[in-house]
This record gives structure tokens, sequence and C-alpha cells, in this order.
């Protein structure tokens, strides 16, 4: 098992093991329940509670990076427009300074 068991908070009741945790500030919950014709282990219990709970965090994790993926190419597209603005702008700004230049040039040489 990769997770601590003791990072869990248990409750148990009739043949029922419940873990609970938290992630990103909100309740996640594993129920382990007992089949009927298995003899009720409270460690067992804990262990299969725990995975379902970890499962669970983990589901959650992951759809939570899946969104931050999501806009952070949101970002890059955004900041690779904002970067082809800023090349047309600097080409025109260059532009009109080069033609500014050689009128500039051209007046005081023709004078």
């Amino acid at each position: 098992m990769s997770f601590p068991l003791d990072k869990y908070r248990y409750y148990v009741s009739d043949k029922k093991v419940v873990a609970v945790s938290t992630y990103a500030g909100k309740t996640v919950r594993g129920v382990a329940v007992c089949h009927p014709d298995d003899t009720f282990d409270i460690e067992f219990g804990k262990k299969v509670a725990a995975a379902k709970c970890n499962e669970r965090i983990g589901a959650k994790r992951l759809a939570r990076a899946a969104d931050k993926v999501m806009e952070a190419d949101r970002l890059v597209v955004e900041a690779l427009r904002h970067q082809s603005r800023m090349h047309s702008y600097y080409q025109d700004a260059f532009v009109a300074y080069n033609d500014a230049a050689v009128e500039y040039d051209t007046l005081v040489k023709n004078r």
C-alpha cells in the first residue's frame, strides 16, 4: 500500500468501515462493506476503505490537473497571440521609424 493508513479517520459500524479524508478542502469518503459470507475484519476493512478513498482523491486530483493543463494551454495560446501582435507592432514601428529617418535625411541633404 503506497499511502499511510493513519492519514484517514475511520468509522466502523455493522460490518462496514468508512475512511474519511479531505482533498481541496472537501471531505472524501471510501466505504468498505463486508460481504455477508465473509468474516468481518476491521483491519482489512480499513485497508479497503482507505484504498477506495485514495482512489476517489486520485480521480479528483486527476480531473483538477486536467483542468489546470487546459487552463495553461489556453494561456499559452493567448500569450502566443499577444506575442504575434507585438511582433507586428514592432515591425510597423520599425518601418515608420525608418520612413521618418529617410525623410529627415532627404530633407537635410537636399537643402
